[in-house]
């Protein structure tokens, strides 16, 4: 959906209540995916392996997935707008179920963001325990396009709640992106390579995405994307454990470093 105003009010709203540590964390330009990050102001995001950064709608949404946000990794505004947005988080499967305000129908949340109907009282009772009402949460209507519908659940035997929960560990992994595949977001000179810093696994596929209005040239001491015209990718996969320093062969102020482990 597009990100409105109101939706980042809401998330302004919801970082009111953040530890005064995370205020005064410093800033950095290294981090990875599966990780949250901010900018100067109050809204978090999260940063996927696709190179985008998904916002979360509401306070609700957010602590489905996380406790606290002890884990929030402040980086410089500059980088932040490097990131393409990706969409919105949606409800972790299996911690709720969710209905709409417009809607009579309860919904349980499948992985991939998938509501599916339960269809009878008794059922909402054997997946959520005697007090499923306490479970429901009211979705606004703004945010109903973040999901899809899919099958109604007939028998108990449909949806097991607390599997659907523990299986989905990660928004990466609930919005299904490949985890073999990062992408890195080519800025300007005064924003760089974002992330700058980024750890990931051996045979990984790491794509560097133009996303500045000028040329720029990945070069590493074994990889070389030649010069990249604005929006140009350039794509190399990392079969070796190490730490590999890297260049703009343009601009030489512009470095970053990736990091492979086994």
């Amino acid at each position: 959906m597009t990100f409105s105003q109101r939706t980042l009010a809401t998330i302004s709203a919801l970082m009111l209540l953040m530890s005064p540590l995370m205020s005064q964390a410093s800033v950095t330009g290294a981090f990875n995916a599966g990780e949250l990050i901010k900018g100067s102001g109050d809204t978090v995001y999260y940063f996927a392996g696709n190179g985008k950064r998904y916002v979360f709608p509401n306070a609700k949404t957010y602590f489905t997935w996380y406790k606290d946000f002890s884990s929030v990794k402040t980086i410089s505004d500059g980088q932040l707008s490097t990131i393409p947005l990706g969409g919105n988080v949606t409800y972790r499967p299996g911690y709720k179920m969710i209905k709409v305000m417009t809607d009579p129908k309860t919904y349980v949340i499948d992985q991939g963001g998938f509501l599916r109907h339960v269809t009878t009282e008794s059922l909402a009772q054997t997946l959520y325990g005697i007090s499923w009402k306490n479970q429901i949460d009211d979705v606004p209507d703004a945010f109903f396009v973040n999901y899809r519908v899919g099958t109604a659940i007939q028998t108990a035997s449909d949806y097991n709640a607390a599997n659907t929960m523990t299986t989905t560990v990660s928004i990466g992994q609930d919005k299904q992106l490949d985890e073999t595949k990062i992408t890195i977001t080519i800025g300007a000179m005064q924003n760089g390579f974002v992330p700058t810093s980024i750890t990931f696994k051996k045979g990984t596929e790491v794509t560097w995405t133009n996303g500045d209005n000028a040329a720029h040239w990945i070069k590493g001491s074994n990889f070389d994307s030649g010069m990249l015209t604005p929006g140009q990718t350039y794509k190399h996969i990392f079969n070796t454990a190490g730490s590999f320093d890297y260049r703009c062969n343009i601009h030489s102020t512009m470095q970053g470093t990736i990091n492979v482990v086994n």
